[in-house]
């Protein structure tokens, strides 16, 4: 006779796999080909977690110290919670007015945990020696997350900790208050510059700015970023990985391989960007001459300081110019006076129309949505902040009137409903799934946003006319999908390169003095993008973007542009949605919100895998439903670009 724990381990796995299959129905409406096998993995990793939540549950293993671990996490996530509170509040005052005196301010708070995190890690590792004798599985997985809290680990050394958050600092500082200077008029970074790089359609005047930016930022940032890289290092070996790059695989991912994960997207996805690259690099050459039309595009003609999405360029590249282009989103944002507040409340009720919740007061008291009118000096990339208490939530963005500042409102107030869902749940656990998640969410809800149909029920566009004949809609569509991909697909290659470049720098595979040399050697590879001008050593010309002298990890937003597109569809269907993927809009449909709370809700308490399967029925980011998106467009690309070189010259292997 089966034992009773054996009977209710065949009972739930049983009874799981059920749910499972009812989940799976209810989100596609039939079984998809790889069912059997995603099923399968998904009772494999049941089994684990069963082996695991019971174990030692007959009284053979577990000990006193089991108790005791969950008592002592119980109460250090708490005082944890008090404690990154302090820090976030601490950063923000930081980041939203930069002065000497709100760094030494921001320093002081890091400082005055610091003995307290060193203290938890030791016990926490203390326990984690000793999880033989530790039942409960949720205790298990908090110790892992407290021994890998934050994007920097706990260095033995006062004085490195102390360095580490100095030339973060520093470096913040520098980035926010850079200017060019041109004929006595000052440039900053947003708007002017940017506003130059997405609208001017002269050549020089674009070499100007792209030279200005980098110029100016990149020799300032070399050393103190030479500097971080061995601090953070000597803080990754103390805490026993090999480097820095290790220790944010795990921080952001609980697992070492997620390189591989990369390139296997990365491969999967660039025929498409090849084809991309190549009908946009016929484009320039035809209107600035000067581009190798089998070549690299030179990185200043594309729309963006760091020609990461090529969307404000489309004017140049619209595939059929006399089609209707989903209207002018910006100037009817700002024809019937939109302001930024009004834009975010738009945002808020996308949200609140499929069942999550409305901004909090406190969110609306708090926020910075506008540049303030003193002009103080502040960082003004668009940020979602949580406070670690129940209603404390803000976004902190510079905005202005435009369509492309829409999406970034929907982008963000993602974050702020992400917060929100899983607020209830311990500190450790008050994070994404993984950094993915919490990237794509937004972006998910801005799939929906930038559709005519959802344009057309907000009164932003006119409703199609029946005029239109079926050759009109297809040149429309076709428009439609350019511009999103010169957004979505133009960013995977540089989205892909950020942290490959830095995984290799924290190796110390790419030494100081190589630092832009191998920079532009990677982005030429494998975005098939060069730098405009001659480069030497004395630039450093990955500081010129936010996330490198900000220490913010970068394959999150890779794996988000490919995971928003699974979540779309799950949604979509969920939604009841008939017809091509690239025409769904979730708006006003709680079903798909029920989907989505449940699964933000969970926040990082389970493995990521687990969390994905419960959203999408899949257990890792695939392109399939990315590549259904784009479908008409990749098939017009291929006829477009017949006869064309697709692609560009690489040697024989990737870059070192």
């Amino acid at each position: 006779m089966m034992s009773p724990r054996g009977l209710l381990y065949t009972a739930a796995v049983a009874f799981h796999v059920f749910g499972l299959v009812l989940m799976k129905v209810d989100a596609t409406g039939k079984h998809k080909d790889d069912f059997v096998n995603d099923l399968q993995q998904e009772v494999s990793e049941i089994e684990k977690r069963l082996d695991s939540a019971f174990e030692g549950n007959d009284g053979t293993s577990c000990g006193p110290l089991d108790l005791e671990a969950q008592k002592w996490m119980d109460e250090t996530d708490k005082s944890l919670g008090e404690r990154v509170r302090n820090q976030s509040l601490a950063n923000w005052n930081y980041v939203t007015n930069i002065t000497k005196e709100t760094a030494r301010k921001l320093e002081e708070t890091i400082a005055e945990s610091e003995p307290w995190m060193l203290e938890t890690i030791k016990m926490a590792d203390y326990y984690l020696n000793h999880s033989d004798q530790i039942c409960n599985a949720t205790t298990r997985r908090m110790l892992r997350l407290i021994r890998q809290y934050g994007s920097v680990p706990m260095a033995r050394d006062r004085e490195t900790r102390r360095r580490i958050t100095r030339l973060l600092n520093d470096m913040q500082e520098v980035f926010a208050t850079t200017t060019v200077k041109r004929d006595g008029v000052t440039y900053r970074l947003y708007p002017e510059l940017s506003d130059i790089m997405g609208t001017s359609r002269d050549y020089d005047e674009l070499l100007w700015a792209w030279k200005g930016w980098h110029d100016a930022i990149g020799y300032q940032l070399k050393e103190p970023y030479e500097e971080l890289v061995e601090k953070m290092n000597e803080a990754a070996t103390d805490n026993g990985y090999s480097d820095i790059g290790l220790y944010w695989k795990y921080a952001d991912y609980d697992q070492e391989d997620i390189e591989t994960e990369m390139d296997r997207l990365f491969d999967q996805l660039l025929p498409f960007y090849e084809q991309l690259h190549a009908y946009t690099r016929r484009k320039l050459a035809d209107r600035y001459g000067n581009v190798d039309r089998t070549g690299f595009i030179p990185a200043h003609l594309l729309g963006n300081m760091w020609a990461q999405e090529w969307d404000q360029i489309m004017d140049l590249l619209i595939p059929f110019p006399k089609a209707s282009l989903n209207h002018d989103v910006t100037q009817a944002l700002k024809y019937q006076d939109y302001t930024p507040e009004r834009m975010f409340r738009l945002a808020e009720e996308f949200f609140t129309s499929i069942g999550l919740d409305p901004m909090t007061s406190d969110f609306w008291n708090r926020s910075i949505i506008v540049r303030p009118a003193d002009n103080r000096p502040m960082e003004c990339h668009a940020s979602a902040e949580e406070f670690f208490s129940q209603t404390d939530f803000r976004i902190k963005m510079c905005t202005e009137v435009a369509a492309d500042n829409l999406q970034t409102i929907h982008h963000e107030m993602g974050h702020i409903e992400y917060f929100m869902q899983y607020r209830h749940q311990p500190t450790v656990f008050r994070t994404g799934a993984n950094a993915a998640f919490h990237e794509a969410i937004g972006d998910t809800i801005a799939l929906s946003v930038m559709t005519d149909t959802h344009l057309t029920a907000i009164g932003l566009i006119p409703e199609t006319s029946a005029q239109f004949t079926p050759n009109d809609l297809y040149e429309q569509d076709v428009n439609f999908l350019m511009r999103m991909a010169l957004e979505k697909i133009a960013f995977l290659p540089f989205g892909y390169i950020v942290d490959k470049w830095r995984f290799k720098v924290f190796r110390g595979e790419i030494l100081p003095d190589d630092y832009t040399s191998s920079w532009w050697k990677m982005r030429e590879y494998y975005q098939g993008i060069s730098a405009p001008i001659s480069r030497t050593s004395e630039d450093f010309d990955p500081g010129a973007k936010y996330h490198i002298p900000a220490n913010v990890p970068y394959s999150r937003y890779f794996f988000s542009f490919v995971g928003q597109f699974q979540f779309h569809s799950t949604l979509c269907q969920l939604a009841g949605h008939k017809g091509p993927l690239h025409k769904c809009d979730i708006y006003r449909s709680t079903d798909a919100g029920d989907r989505l709370r449940s699964i933000l809700s969970l926040g990082a308490s389970r493995p990521w895998p687990d969390v994905l399967f419960e959203f999408t029925g899949q257990r890792s980011f695939r392109a399939d439903a990315l590549l259904e998106y784009f479908g008409p467009l990749i098939k017009w690309l291929r006829a477009e670009n017949k006869g064309l070189r697709v692609g560009w010259k690489r040697g024989v292997a990737p870059p070192p």
